[in-house]
């Protein structure tokens, strides 16, 4: 039996250092995928600038073989939203939300640093620790600093089904903001429904929550759940959420979110949307160029 050129080259590449997010977070899927933010970067020149921060600090879908993410984010005006909301900056308060998780279930420490190699096994770090130096999101009602747009982009071949958002909030005192609204943004997304296709409604309320007094919540939304069937993102596309906070007993009171984060998993839909690893499926190019060099010992020409 012949074995098809690009098959042999396949089985020819390198087992790929693709992190996935590690057992105790992963709820028995060794496929389950995750990008976030521990900390946030000024728009501006002072804590007060509002967020604008494409690198979030856990990402576990580095490719050592090629340098790249298979899922990227951003906050703020590198959102992609048309508005670019951004809230009111960044506090460096080391006091509150500084727990262990993303959300209410998604360990810091399982999901691998974006900045290294992500190889399976490798912990993640935990940026922010009670008493230690650390920073969340910082909303107030003024102007536009009660909202805050975030981002999650799918830059690999195949689709991603985006299963979960995770995020800490906190009402901060009596006169702040106590109601709490997550909203899809169609505008520059197309996150849709795996029944029909169909994308998810403009300004579609995915979650709202509400403080009856100062406090914290951890939150980790099941989109599956909200919307009665799987979302999905195809290659190259995004989908874009706000943060609205309301409901405010003064405008300059501040309400704050950290620890924020996506989950989910890649598919091949090509192959009725099975689970896979991207970086274990070599790129096309990459066939090409290693069936032109020869590829392996299984290729060779018999001298």
């Amino acid at each position: 039996m012949r074995i098809p050129l690009s098959l042999a080259v396949a089985l020819c590449l390198p087992q790929s250092a693709f992190a996935v997010v590690l057992a105790g977070s992963n709820g028995g899927n060794n496929l389950l995928h995750a990008i976030g933010w521990q900390t946030f970067d000024n728009a501006g020149a002072n804590n007060n600038s509002g967020i604008n921060d494409s690198t979030p600090e856990s990402n576990s879908t580095f490719n050592a073989t090629t340098s790249t993410h298979y899922l990227t984010g951003g906050i703020g005006a590198s959102s992609g939203s048309s508005l670019g909301r951004q809230g009111f900056g960044q506090t460096t308060s080391n006091t509150f939300l500084q727990g262990a998780d993303f959300g209410s279930g998604l360990n810091i420490v399982d999901v691998p640093d974006s900045n290294v190699d992500g190889l399976s096994g490798t912990p993640g770090t935990r940026q922010n620790m009670q008493g230690a130096t650390s920073s969340a999101w910082k909303f107030q009602t003024n102007g536009n600093q009660e909202f805050g747009d975030v981002s999650v982009t799918n830059v690999s071949v195949f689709t991603f089904r985006l299963q979960t958002v995770h995020y800490d909030a906190r009402r901060g005192a009596t006169n702040s903001p106590m109601n709490l609204d997550l909203i899809y943004l169609a505008t520059g997304s197309n996150l849709v429904r795996s029944d029909n296709g169909v994308e998810i409604a403009d300004n579609a309320i995915v979650e709202a929550i509400s403080f009856g007094s100062p406090g914290a919540q951890n939150r980790s939304v099941g989109l599956a759940a909200r919307f009665g069937t799987s979302v999905r993102l195809a290659p190259g596309d995004s989908a874009i959420f706000r943060f609205r906070w309301t409901s405010s007993n003064t405008d300059f009171a501040q309400s704050q979110i950290d620890n924020l984060a996506f989950s989910g998993t890649f598919q091949d839909q090509n192959n009725g949307f099975a689970l896979i690893d991207p970086a274990a499926v070599p790129e096309p190019g990459v066939i090409i160029l290693l069936a032109l060099a020869g590829g392996c010992g299984v290729l060779r020409r018999k001298r």
